[in-house]
């Protein structure tokens, strides 16, 4: 069992799920946005963020989670600063799950669609109890 995206395509997606937001609040001073209109476009935007990178990362991407509600719950960060002080957690720990522990938990070798030199896994003889082939 291993993801199908590759690595780098999963690294892209987490870093737009946590900068997008913010982007798209910088957006807003451009376009003269009233400052009670863009609080609260602010928080839905961040929660989008968190949760895209969430459920990118799910369930290894709590740990970004859990790092920044304390930050958020005693004011020391907003949302959206704390969506881009979540992202090198979500992205590592995801990157973690997906690419490093599951692929040891369940052995996957190397891709033969990728890697058409390696030896299938119709190509290994199940070896029994006894020895025998």
């Amino acid at each position: 069992m291993k993801l199908s995206l590759r690595r780098r395509t999963y690294i892209a997606l987490c870093m737009l799920a946590c900068v997008a937001p913010v982007t798209l609040v910088f957006a807003q001073f451009a376009h003269d946005v009233s400052p009670s209109t863009a609080s609260d476009h602010d928080m839905l935007l961040a929660a989008l963020g968190h949760f895209a990178a969430s459920v990118l990362t799910y369930p290894a991407g709590v740990v970004g989670t859990i790092a920044v509600l304390g930050l958020i719950y005693a004011g020391w960060l907003t949302p959206t600063e704390a969506l881009l002080l979540a992202a090198p957690f979500y992205i590592g720990a995801g990157y973690i799950q997906w690419y490093v522990l599951i692929p040891r938990h369940f052995r996957v070798g190397l891709n033969t669609a990728f890697h058409p030199d390696a030896p299938s896994s119709a190509d290994t003889p199940v070896k029994l109890r006894d020895g025998q082939v």
